[in-house]
């Protein structure tokens, strides 16, 4: 039985247009594993993609001038589906964050939000060489050490390895950084590293979780093949993401774990400044349908 995957075409004034309409060879293939619905304003998709209507199954929703209230209702039409687990995983492609009500710093907390899941949720850009964590993700770097906690680190540890569990056969390996410069060993007094990533560490450990670390930041990303890690872990979002996205370009993918299904997103935002000049790279959306397609069967 094949599943159903939704997909929401999200910010109108963005290159998600583009993006489906470079990506249509896959809608086209025949044997596809998954199902995919589309779901945003039928016309207008249409007409920005000059696909034929035979090719793309979509899910109709009147536009409005008011971009964060078409969103609003593209949002809750898909999730209304998946609560009713008539869809088993979803790809929302880019929007721009200013449409999100405000109490929401990302996508990532809006659905876990509205799923009932929030703080369960741990946010991994993946790819098939390796993936990273951010323990913490869209907040200001200063209140990151607050934020910081055994219960954080080990919800994510767990969630990173049940993953890993479900799509694939071999032990996973996690690798852990530090916070602090040389995991504060130049420091006196007692920071985050003993405070609460080595006491995490030991927590996973006796779960019989394969991990290592705390790594020393500077040297983390040198380590991971040699270390033959699946996974780093950061302790914020910008101890991970630039050098993960600068190695894999496009070649990656945003997932929520955490959720009753999976979500995924294009590794990069929407993009308005390049709209309408040919230059939006499909290959981080391409990711995310193969990723479905690949592991079809146990998501």
């Amino acid at each position: 039985m094949k599943k159903l995957i939704l997909i929401i075409s999200s910010d109108p004034n963005s290159i998600n247009y583009e993006i489906l309409k470079k990506s249509v060879h896959f809608f086209k293939k025949k044997n596809k594993k998954n199902e995919y619905l589309i779901v945003g304003n039928k016309k207008e998709i249409l007409k920005k993609t000059g696909i034929k209507n035979n090719v793309l199954n979509i899910l109709n929703i009147d536009k409005k001038k008011n971009v964060g209230l078409y969103l609003e209702e593209c949002f809750k039409a898909s999730f209304d589906i998946l609560k009713k687990k008539e869809a088993h995983g979803i790809i929302n492609l880019p929007l721009n964050k200013k449409f999100l009500p405000k109490k929401y710093p990302g996508f990532t907390e809006y659905i876990s939000d509205y799923f009932n899941t929030k703080n369960k949720e741990t946010m991994l850009l993946y790819s098939e060489k390796f993936s990273v964590c951010p323990n913490t993700t869209h907040i200001p770097l200063s209140k990151v050490p607050k934020k910081l906690s055994k219960d954080l680190i080990v919800k994510n540890i767990c969630n990173i390895n049940s993953f890993y569990k479900k799509i694939r056969d071999k032990k996973t390996r996690i690798g852990i950084m530090g916070l602090n410069p040389h995991n504060g060993q130049d420091f006196y007094s007692k920071l985050e590293e003993e405070k609460v990533i080595f006491p995490s560490i030991k927590y996973a450990k006796k779960k019989k979780i394969q991990i290592i670390g705390p790594m020393s930041p500077d040297t983390a990303f040198n380590e991971i093949q040699t270390k033959k890690i699946d996974c780093l872990i950061g302790n914020y979002h910008d101890q991970v993401l630039p050098t993960f996205k600068y190695i894999n370009k496009f070649n990656a993918i945003n997932i929520t774990l955490g959720l009753p299904f999976l979500r995924i997103s294009p590794d990069h935002g929407p993009a308005e400044n390049i709209v309408g000049k040919n230059k939006a790279n499909p290959a981080s959306f391409l990711y995310a349908l193969n990723f479905f397609e690949k592991y079809f069967k146990k998501i």
